[in-house]
């Protein structure tokens, strides 16, 4: 009698235990159904300022950009009259961007970055400082020649996300990523700047949703998160996004293909693919294949808009949504929405793309990973 209760016993737990793998593998089945028809994909939003991105895209691209050389005591080319008149302006209020603005300017002889740095501070004092906003654009009438707007000074960024412990950590995890990340920038032919920018909104996303790890772990390391789950390594790539890059590289009728110089980039050599990529993509240690895959993506972005006559080089709020969004969201058209995943920093909210945006033009970490001029 016994016998047969415990053999009953054993039967059930048994069944219980066939019917876990069972239910594992429909789970697994289902998660790789749903990747393949895309609906695992961030399905984001359209940021609330995306008129102002295409607009002042638009405004930037008409201009043409002006340098007059005229000597003075800090010995470089001074800006034409309206972009000086801007800058000017800002610093009396916003010292340390309006610096930046001034710093940049000095090392690249850019009006056109000059003009876009402007912009990105409108962009997020426009709702809050309207005056602020109608000093700046009457220097367009080129007749303001007093640039003091108050007495009232603000000592810290206008960017508010740079208050954050998030940005403390993550601004020195990627100074101790500055090698691998030029590297990366160098074999790519990507612009650094552009890929930072992108991996910070990946990397604040992260941080804001995973605030137990990042309190215990990320902060006090001053390291950067690696991805978990679907999505992995520090700009939280997919795998099965990976193996689309690499594809891209060598499918010749593919619109992102970049032609045969950039065929082997990503080759494996006599490793296994599968296990390889999983290494790249999870090292803790070494982040190159992280930024490297990021940086691919966005180059093969950036060739499939210009081939359609709608270049996006010089959008990184464009480029770091699609980066977020998947390629089948790439569909190159005159005005490009941004947007993306919602991030929210010390109450804020921001989108992938747009906070993209907000570091990339905020001239921040740019004496390590500078503007370069298109």
């Amino acid at each position: 009698m016994k016998n047969k209760k415990f053999k009953k016993i054993i039967k059930i737990i048994f069944i219980f235990i066939l019917c876990g793998f069972a239910l594992v593998g429909i789970v697994y089945s289902g998660v790789l159904v749903a990747m393949r028809l895309h609906l695992t994909d961030v399905k984001g939003s359209i940021d609330s300022r995306n008129e102002f991105f295409n607009v002042a895209n638009k405004k930037e691209g008409a201009r043409l950009p002006v340098i007059i050389k005229t000597p003075t005591s800090m010995n470089f080319n001074r800006l034409d009259p309206v972009i000086e008149c801007k800058i000017m302006t800002i610093l009396t209020v916003l010292p340390e961007n309006g610096q930046k603005i001034l710093d940049v300017y000095m090392s690249t002889k850019s009006s056109v970055i000059a003009e876009k740095m402007v912009n990105a501070i409108l962009l997020v004092t426009m709702e809050n400082n309207p005056y602020f906003k109608d000093k700046i654009n009457k220097c367009d009438e080129l007749n303001n020649n007093t640039f003091s707007i108050g007495d009232t000074t603000l000592s810290q960024s206008v960017f508010s996300w740079m208050s954050s412990t998030e940005w403390q950590t993550l601004r020195d995890a990627l100074v101790k990523d500055k090698d691998v990340i030029l590297q990366a920038s160098r074999d790519s032919g990507v612009e650094a700047r552009v890929i930072v920018a992108t991996v910070i909104s990946e990397q604040f996303r992260f941080f804001t949703s995973n605030r137990e790890s990042y309190k215990r772990f990320f902060e006090p390391l001053k390291v950067l998160g690696n991805g978990t789950k679907f999505s992995y390594g520090v700009a939280g790539v997919k795998a099965e996004t990976a193996k689309v890059i690499e594809k891209n590289l060598k499918d010749k009728n593919s619109p992102f293909y970049l032609g045969p110089d950039y065929e082997d980039m990503l080759n494996y050599g006599d490793a296994n693919p599968d296990t390889e990529l999983m290494n790249r993509l999870t090292d803790t240690k070494n982040h190159y294949y992280s930024y490297m895959y990021t940086a691919v993506f966005l180059k093969q972005i950036m060739h499939q808009w210009e081939l359609a006559g709608f270049p996006v080089n010089d959008r990184p709020e464009v480029l770091s949504t699609l980066f977020n969004l998947g390629y089948y969201k790439s569909v190159p058209k005159d005005n490009p929405e941004v947007g993306g995943s919602t991030i929210t920093i010390n109450d804020r909210d921001y989108t992938f793309g747009g906070l993209s945006y907000e570091f990339y033009y905020s001239g921040e970490l740019s004496e390590i990973f500078p503007f370069e001029v298109q």
